[in-house]
């Protein structure tokens, strides 16, 4: 009778890091599945979607998805159609979105009054969204 050898120890992804480093990112993403979230990327974009998959790249794919233009406080949601998929590597920030807290602290608004909101606050000196391009300041 032959017997089939299952594993010995942890296997490693491609990217060569710790096993126990991979198997945390791979169980933080697990939490997130089926969660609406806002993901920021390097171009300064804020996507707000449903994670549906991840692979061990930190790759994603979003449904649900719409992007979020923000100003201070205030945003304009645009709902985009079909999926998402988006390289790991343009992740900076992600993060499960509480309804309860985002309807306390941000409003959504139209996009005439987001620009003119943008334009009173660029006229005090005042940037409004400081994390539109992480690429120009290195990430």
């Amino acid at each position: 009778q032959e017997r089939v050898k299952i594993s010995e120890g942890p296997q490693r992804m491609a990217s060569g890091t710790d096993p126990a480093v991979e198997q945390a990112i791979r169980s933080s993403l697990m939490s997130f599945l089926d969660k609406r979230l806002l993901i920021i990327l390097r171009d300064g974009a804020h996507l707000i979607g449903t994670l549906r998959t991840y692979d061990q790249y930190n790759n994603i794919v979003l449904t649900d998805c719409s992007e979020r233009d923000v100003a201070g406080e205030k945003y304009v949601d645009e709902k985009q159609e079909g999926l998402y998929v988006i390289r790991g590597e343009n992740i900076v920030l992600f993060g499960e979105i509480d309804s309860k807290i985002e309807q306390k602290t941000v409003k959504e608004v139209s996009r005439e009054e987001l620009e003119r909101y943008e334009k009173e606050l660029e006229a005090k000196n005042i940037e409004p969204s400081p994390m539109k391009d992480f690429a120009k300041i290195g990430y």
